[in-house]
């Protein structure tokens, strides 16, 4: 009979078996691997597809898993058949068994000091903020899982959620599944700051406080290193922004997946701003509201973008009301703790151990420097901006062509015109609003209206990222990219 501990011996063996019999099993592994779903995937593809916001293979944390598990592997065969132990508390154990609704208390706390430790220099400002507050922590299976359980648990059908525009163009789709009113919120129109974009905080407050407009029960919003512009929301608007979400008992739900994927220099760039649940610890700010449902800030966080997507292990960090609101959940009170295995076991091992920690800062080496180099291809050509400079952070870098180009009609010259054997493929500006086709007439006219914006305002923007592509082919796209907008521009 297999023992747990021979089990993972086995998992931890595995490598070598394969290298060991590659060549005999070669032909038959060849015809088990395919897979539908991803053939298919791979066949719309081109080499030079700046459109998905994955990382490259190259930047798994392949050997770091490993490491982990071979460590676990060693502590769970110290475990002999038989052995006194304690399941309450050994942790190899307890992490094959139903977890805590929340996460383990070992992971929870590994997780805290994980950020406390990246974000030691984040900037508050002038803001005072209560030491003993403290916001809670909630275990999910990463941002998407977090909104979900957010919707489920603290909306209601009806409710409006403002987005910003343009925004995670995925998002939209989660909000309406639970019968969510979705509104652009008033933003700066891309044309009065050089296309940098972010939301028009002050005018926000002074329509909703003037009667102008009704707040929302909820806003969604990406403030560091934003899919898709890059643009970091400044610390006055965020705590703007938060006493606002306070006052009136909204739930301002921010995706912080970015926010540690960050290589800012600090000399020139500024402070980091402290990610947006920190302001529920504002002095000035109770955590009761005037409104019976509750408001505060809810940050939504991963380690898709920092370790792995295919760990599906993320967070809510909240006021502690919501987090113990979500955790009575009716089906985390059926089943338990999502991740105890991934959380608990693996990636707290992954935080204790500091592997975490080493694989973010090669991450953000990694990608700083193939920020830079597409940026600097991009920049030979001059009419081709970048709004908000070249990144200091995140996924992807937004740049805009003359006005008089409209980005999805460049889209299809790379894939049908002139351009297409050069294989060239991004995402139009436009097609990361929520709204480029879920509205027709008055209502698509008074959302304009209060947000500003309008589809249109950003046709001639492009999201490119910087993260999916092999290194190689990240450069020669950067290349083929001018090369085809130049074709391009001769057309006029």
């Amino acid at each position: 009979m297999l023992s747990v501990g021979n089990l993972f011996a086995f998992v931890a063996f595995c490598p070598h078996l394969n290298h060991h019999h590659h060549h005999h099993h070669q032909h038959r592994r060849r015809a088990l691997q395919p897979n539908p779903i991803s053939l298919s995937m791979v066949a719309l593809r081109t080499p030079y597809d700046f459109a998905r916001g994955h990382p490259n293979p190259a930047l798994l944390p392949v050997d770091q898993m490993r490491e982990i598990m071979l460590s676990i592997a060693d502590d769970v065969t110290a475990l002999a058949p038989g052995a006194d132990v304690d399941d309450e508390y050994d942790t190899s154990t307890l992490c094959l068994n139903y977890g805590h609704e929340a996460g383990s208390p070992e992971f929870l706390n590994e997780l805290r000091s994980f950020l406390d430790r990246h974000t030691a220099n984040d900037d508050t400002g002038d803001v005072v903020l209560d030491p003993s507050i403290r916001n809670g922590l909630f275990i999910t299976h990463g941002v998407s899982h977090g909104i979900e359980l957010i919707c489920a648990t603290q909306t209601e059908p009806g409710d409006v959620v403002w987005v910003e525009r343009p925004t995670y163009f995925l998002v939209a789709s989660i909000f309406r599944s639970h019968r969510l009113m979705v509104r652009g919120m008033p933003m700066i129109h891309p044309e009065n700051n050089g296309g940098g974009g972010g939301i028009d905080v002050k005018r926000l407050v002074e329509m909703v406080e003037s009667g102008k407009l009704s707040s929302p029960r909820m806003i969604y919003l990406v403030p560091t290193h934003q899919n898709p512009t890059g643009h970091t929301m400044p610390l006055q608007d965020r705590v703007l922004l938060s006493q606002f979400a306070q006052r009136h008992g909204v739930l301002l739900v921010a995706d912080e997946v970015y926010h540690l994927l960050d290589w800012r220099n600090e000399e020139r760039d500024g402070e980091r701003p402290a990610r947006m649940a920190e302001f529920n610890r504002m002095r000035s700010i109770s955590a009761a509201s005037d409104n019976q449902r509750l408001g505060g800030i809810l940050g939504v966080s991963s380690f898709t973008k920092i370790f792995a997507p295919g760990v599906r292990c993320g967070w809510i960090e909240a006021p502690e009301a919501i987090v113990q609101s979500i955790a009575r959940h009716g089906y985390i009170q059926s089943q338990g703790g999502l991740a105890p295995f991934v959380g608990d076991l693996i990636m707290c091992r992954a935080l204790q151990s500091r592997i975490a920690d080493s694989f973010l800062e090669r991450l953000n080496a990694g990608y700083a420097d193939r920020a830079r180099k597409l940026c600097d291809i991009l920049r030979k050509e001059e009419r081709i901006l970048l709004p908000n400079s070249c990144p200091t952070g995140g996924y992807f870098l937004w740049i805009k062509f003359p006005p008089e180009v409209d980005a999805e009609d460049f889209l299809s010259f790379c894939e049908h015109g002139d351009a297409a054997d050069l294989e060239v493929r991004f995402r139009p500006g436009s097609k990361c609003d929520a709204f480029a086709e879920d509205m027709t007439g008055e209502e698509q006219i008074t959302n304009d209206m209060a947000s500003g914006v309008s589809t249109s305002s950003f046709q001639s923007h492009a999201r490119l990222c910087f993260a999916d592509l092999d290194e190689d082919n990240l450069l020669e796209g950067g290349r083929r990219l001018v090369q085809a907008f130049r074709i391009y521009m001769d057309t006029f």
